[in-house]
Parts: C-alpha cells; structure tokens; sequence
C-alpha cells in the first residue's frame, strides 16, 4: 500500500512518486480443509464466473478426493453449472451455503476449530 501522507520542511510541498503501484485487484482463492489450505491460487484480476470456472477445473478438482464437500458462498460466480460438472467428476459433493441451508455446517464449524487448536 502506497503512503497518503508524508513530511516537508514547513511551507513547502511535498512532491513523491508511487513507485511500482499499478492499482489493480489482486483476488486469493483456497479450499480449506481440515488439515489445511488446498489449491491455492491469486489471480491479478477480480472474481468473475470465466476465472472461478477455470479455478476450478484446474487446481480445485484435481486436489478433491471422492467424499469430499465443497460449499461455496452465494457469490453469482459461484454457481455454475460447469464448475459443479468438474466438482462432482472427482467424486466430491457440492454442498449449500451457511448453516440454514446445509447440513455441512456442523463438519465446517468442526474443521474450523481443530485448525486453530493446531
């Protein structure tokens, strides 16, 4: 992050540079697994369905074993009808999102407490 504010001598204006700012929207994605973070991957560009369905296919899935349970949020690029093809093609299951709506939040809330136990 670039600084707002900086110091001159008194009654003079303070002239800077940004250096190698390029102000762009830097996006980390991850599963999370109980036993840690999977597929990690950053993207210089914000989230839309094109990348999340190539997140997807390329490091999610391969990383998913049969059993395993991805719930997603209800951000719009998160449902695609492509993205639960290369999910499910792995034996995985997609799930809801929150507890109101799946019956995973006890195995969520479960893996989040045992993450910050270790």
């Amino acid at each position: 992050m670039t600084r707002l504010r900086g110091r001159s001598a008194k009654g003079t204006r303070l002239n800077s540079k940004a250096h190698f700012g390029h102000w762009g929207t830097q996006t980390f994605v991850a599963g999370l697994k109980c036993d840690g973070l999977i597929a990690p991957w950053v993207i210089d560009a914000p989230m839309n369905r094109v990348i999340f369905e190539t997140y997807v296919e390329t490091q999610l899935a391969p990383a998913l074993k049969p059993g395993d349970v991805v719930i997603l949020d209800n951000l719009s690029s998160h449902k695609s009808e492509r993205a639960d093809k290369a999910i499910r093609a792995q034996g995985a299951r997609h799930g809801g999102a929150g507890p109101s709506k799946s019956d995973e939040a006890p195995q969520l809330q479960w893996c989040l407490r045992s993450l910050t136990q270790s």
